[in-house]
């Protein structure tokens, strides 16, 4: 076991784990960040939508910011958390590989996980021809032409709002039958649908090759999806007993319910966008350092707003 107490673990290297990071550094915290290296958006290849970064490779930007952060008292471990639980004023983290450290808090944001439906080929051309978030990916293929699959989840606002980006826009219901709510919205889009049943997708040079179980084909620049996701907080079972972070978060600013955690990220009271992820780390580092001033210094801050019924 490490035997140095740190102020804060962070669980996630992400912007929200990196920018809680820089906001605890700055503050003379000591801080732990443990990141396991297989973040979500790491598909994609490159962010957008972060000024300065936008179009920059997600490895480079992590490894700016790393760098950035050596000026402080903020220490790294590639390692994967695989326990996290609370013993008297500690939070004890244990590791796969690297040991267990202790903490006066932790700060989790290791982001949710996404669900691919299971049709053959999403997962080959997901991060490359296959996408869920048009702010992140729709300027490259503007007034291109642009499948969006709702076979597996509704997706017909996804589809709406790609309107901004293309007018060649052609609806897949996967054989499934449109509820009236769903059809009325793509068509006051002006989108189209095409019912027939998926049954994998293909990799076309340039494009996606649709393949319908009748044997046509159809091939679009990209296609886009919604996708369910499922919060990654196996390792903080059985201390929270939630089916996510966002239920027992109490403010604006990451603090939760659950003594000394806080979160930040995909998993918190946020749009799952890098700017915003980034954000919520950094009001997270500010409520962290809050609060460990209330507890050394008591009655030198007012308390912190009660939680939200």
């Amino acid at each position: 076991m490490d035997t140095q107490l740190y102020d804060t673990v962070i669980v996630g290297g992400g912007p929200a784990g990196l920018n809680g990071a820089l906001y605890l550094g700055r503050s003379r915290r000591r801080v732990l960040l443990i990141d396991s290296g297989d973040a979500r958006n790491m598909a994609a290849g490159v962010m957008h939508n972060v000024l300065t970064n936008d179009g920059a490779a997600i490895s480079d930007f992590r490894a700016r910011s790393r760098a950035e952060l050596a000026a402080y008292d903020v220490s790294f471990r590639e390692d994967e958390v695989i326990s996290a639980s609370l013993a008297g004023d500690r939070v004890v983290v244990s590791t796969k590989e690297s040991g267990t450290f202790a903490a006066r808090t932790l700060l989790y944001a290791a982001g949710v996980r996404s669900l691919l439906p299971p049709l053959p080929g999403v997962a080959e051309l997901w991060g490359r021809k296959v996408f869920e978030c048009p702010y992140c990916h729709a300027w490259e293929l503007r007034e291109r032409a642009i499948a969006v699959y709702g076979g597996s989840v509704p997706s017909e606002c996804l589809a709406s709002t790609l309107t901004a980006w293309s007018d060649e826009l052609t609806y897949l219901s996967g054989g499934r039958e449109l509820p009236e709510d769903e059809r009325g919205r793509l068509s006051a889009a002006g989108v189209p649908v095409v019912t027939d049943e998926v049954t994998r997708l293909d990799d076309d040079r340039e494009k996606v090759r649709v393949v319908f179980e009748s044997g046509r084909t159809a091939s679009y620049d990209a296609l886009f999806l919604h996708l369910d996701t499922e919060p990654r907080i196996a390792p903080l079972r059985p201390w929270v007993d939630a089916p996510d972070l966002e239920s027992v978060q109490s403010d604006d600013r990451g603090r939760t319910r659950v003594p000394r955690l806080y979160v930040a990220g995909d998993l918190g009271r946020n749009m799952h966008q890098a700017a915003m992820a980034a954000a919520s780390g950094g009001l997270a580092g500010m409520a962290v350092n809050a609060d460990l001033i209330r507890e050394d210094r008591p009655g030198s801050l007012p308390a912190p707003p009660p939680p939200a019924p």
